[in-house]
């Protein structure tokens, strides 16, 4: 029987990533989120370099300011975690434990960006290996 432990992060993983620029407004970000019905966004360089992640538990951080006036950078997490595409999942789950974080941007063997991987992820592929499991 499959244990998700076992599994690789790129058998999982969400492919593709929604960026920002640093220079994004909190309100364009809200609007990602919400249009893209996605729980966070990537900020990034101009070298399109991530620079930090921005989810909707940082949104929060801006209240009592004009959303329009605050950039992404003012409340994002800054220096997001990366994770190998062949690290186990295991790995990721210590690394997100140890980092108190959510997500973790995925990178190729040349460290391009490649995606990410939430828990919701995870949660989704513990749900297919039970269902599996009970049929």
């Amino acid at each position: 029987m499959k244990k998700i432990e076992e599994t690789k992060v790129r058998d999982i993983m969400t492919f593709g990533t929604i960026t920002v620029p640093e220079n994004t407004t909190i309100i364009e970000a809200v609007y990602i989120l919400v249009e893209g019905s996605i729980h966070a966004v990537v900020v990034v360089n101009q070298r399109r370099e991530p620079v930090g992640v921005i989810s909707e538990t940082d949104i929060p951080k801006a209240f009592g300011r004009n959303f329009d006036d605050v950039k992404v950078t003012e409340i994002m997490h800054p220096s997001p975690e990366v994770i190998e595409m062949d690290k186990t999942i295991k790995y990721a789950c210590e690394v997100m434990r140890n980092r108190h974080i959510h997500r973790l941007i995925v990178v190729d063997d040349c460290k391009e960006m490649r995606g990410i991987l939430s828990l919701t992820d995870m949660i989704k592929e513990i749900y297919k290996i039970a269902r599996n499991r009970r049929w």
